[in-house]
C-alpha cells in the first residue's frame, strides 16, 4: 500500500523535476567537455552483491574470488550513509543490481531509504526470487522500476544462457509482478547473442503481450561484469565476422518494429552501433565518471564498473570522493579508454547526452524518464544538494 507520506511526496512536480534533470544534464555535458569535476552525480549504480542464484553462460561473476560470500559487503547502515551522501550530489536515479540483488534481505530497506532521499530506485534482477509478498514489500518501499533478464520468447534459447528450466520461472515472475503491483514500471533486458538474434523483432511482440513497459536490447560483451570469464567457455555465444551482415539485417527489422511499439526501448543510434562494436570500430564520448558512478559490493567507488579503484565509501563519504582531485585523475582515464563497450547504461546514456542528439530525442528522453522514475516518483522533487 502507498503511504500518505509517499503520496504527498509524489505530487505535482513532474515537469519541474524533468526541467531540473535537463539543467543538470547540461552541467554534466559542459563538465565533460572541459574535463573538470562535475557538480552533480545524476545516476548511481549500486552492485550490492556478487552472490547469485544462477550460473549464466557468459557471466564473469562466477570467476570472482568472493562469490557466494557476504564478507565485506556494505551493511544496511552503510548504504543509508552512502545514499545520504549521494543526495548531497543531487543524485536522482539509483540502479540496484548484483549478482542477484534479491539475495540481500535488506533490499527493501535500501530501496526505501533511496526513495526517502528523493531518488528513484530501479532494481535489476533475474526475477526468480520474486514472490507476491516480496513484490508488495518492494512496492511499498517505493521501488520505481524493476528490470528482469530474459533472452528469448523461446524457452530453449533463454535456458541456454540462463540455465535449464528458468524460462518459465522468469515468465511467471513477470506475470506476477504485473498482476501484483501494476504501478511498478517493468522492463525486460535482452542479451543479443549469435543464438538468439534472428527473431529480435518478434521479441517485441512477445513483450507487448506480457504487458511490460520497457524492452532493452544489448549485445553480448566480454568486459564489464564479464571481464573475468574465459572467452573459450562461452565462445559459441560470440558472433563470427561472416554472421554480422545477417545480424545487421535483424537489427534493421528490429528498428522498424520498435518505431511501431508502445514499449520504451533502446534507441536507433544504439542499434546502429552494435555491428560496428563487434568490429571494434565504434567509439563514443563516454560519460562514465561524469553522469554515472559505480559502487561495488564492498564499497569501492569507480567511474565505471570496468575500472579498478582504491577509493571506498568505507573510508570517506561519496560526496568527498566525487570531488577529490585524485578521483578526478581516475575519471580522466575515461577520456583515453579504448576498451570496446556498448551497454545500455554508459553507452546509451552517453549517446543521449551527445549534444546534437538531445533535441531529436526529447520524446524518447521523456519516456525513459517516466520509466526510471515510475509514475509515483515522477511527481517527486525532493533531492538535496549541498
Amino acid at each position: 500500500m502507498v503511504t500518505r507520506k509517499q503520496e504527498h511526496r509524489h505530487r505535482g512536480f513532474g515537469i519541474l523535476r524533468l526541467a531540473t534533470q535537463a539543467r543538470r544534464a547540461a552541467s554534466i555535458v559542459i563538465s565533460r567537455s572541459l574535463q573538470r569535476p562535475p557538480k552533480y552525480l545524476p545516476v548511481l549504480l549500486l552492485f550490492v552483491t556478487e552472490r547469485c542464484n544462477l550460473r549464466c553462460r557468459m557471466c564473469g561473476l562466477e570467476e570472482r574470488r568472493r562469490l557466494n560470500t557476504t564478507a565485506g559487503e556494505l551493511t544496511t547502515q552503510e548504504y543509508k550513509e552512502l545514499l545520504g551522501s549521494a543526495a548531497r550530489l543531487g543524485t536522482s536515479f539509483v540502479s540496484i543490481s548484483g549478482g542477484e540483488a534479491l539475495l540481500r534481505n535488506d533490499i527493501a530497506d535500501i530501496v526505501r531509504y533511496a526513495d526517502e532521499m528523493g531518488m528513484a530506485p530501479h532494481l535489476c534482477t533475474n526475477g526468480l526470487l520474486l514472490t507476491e509478498e516480496r513484490i508488495i514489500t518492494l512496492r511499498d518501499a517505493g521501488v520505481a522500476a524493476i528490470s528482469i533478464s530474459m533472452d528469448s520468447y523461446e524457452a530453449a534459447l533463454h535456458d541456454l544462457l540462463r540455465g535449464e528450466n528458468n524460462f518459465r520461472k522468469t515468465e511467471e515472475a513477470l506475470h506476477l509482478l504485473r498482476r501484483t503491483a501494476p504501478q511498478i514500471q517493468v522492463g525486460i533486458n535482452y542479451l543479443i547473442t549469435r543464438q538468439n538474434f534472428r527473431h529480435l523483432d518478434q521479441m517485441v511482440d512477445y513483450a507487448e503481450g506480457l504487458g511490460v513497459h520497457q524492452l532493452k536490447f544489448a549485445p553480448i560483451h566480454t568486459n564489464l561484469l564479464h571481464r573475468e570469464k574465459p572467452q573459450e567457455s562461452f565462445q559459441e555465444l560470440l558472433f563470427r565476422e561472416e554472421e554480422l551482415p545477417e545480424l545487421e539485417e535483424a537489427l534493421n527489422r528490429l528498428k522498424v518494429r520498435c518505431k511501431r511499439t508502445r514499449l520504451i526501448t533502446t534507441s536507433a543510434a544504439f542499434h546502429d552501433g552494435i555491428v560496428p562494436f563487434f568490429r571494434n570500430r565504434e567509439h563514443f564520448r563516454c560519460y562514465a565518471g561524469y553522469a554515472v558512478c559505480a559502487i561495488g559490493p564492498q564499497g569501492q567507488v569507480a567511474p565505471c564498473c570496468d575500472m579498478d579503484s582504491r577509493f571506498s565509501v568505507k573510508d570517506r563519504p561519496l560526496h568527498e570522493i566525487w570531488r577529490d582531485p585524485n578521483f578526478h585523475k581516475l575519471r580522466l582515464q575515461v577520456h583515453q579508454c579504448s576498451v570496446p563497450c556498448w551497454d545500455t547504461t554508459n553507452t546509451e546514456l552517453s549517446l543521449r547526452l551527445h549534444p546534437p542528439s538531445v533535441l531529436r530525442n526529447i520524446r524518447t528522453f521523456w519516456k525513459d524518464f517516466r520509466f526510471y522514475t515510475g509514475r509515483r516518483a515522477l511527481e517527486s522533487n525532493n533531492t538535496k544538494e549541498e
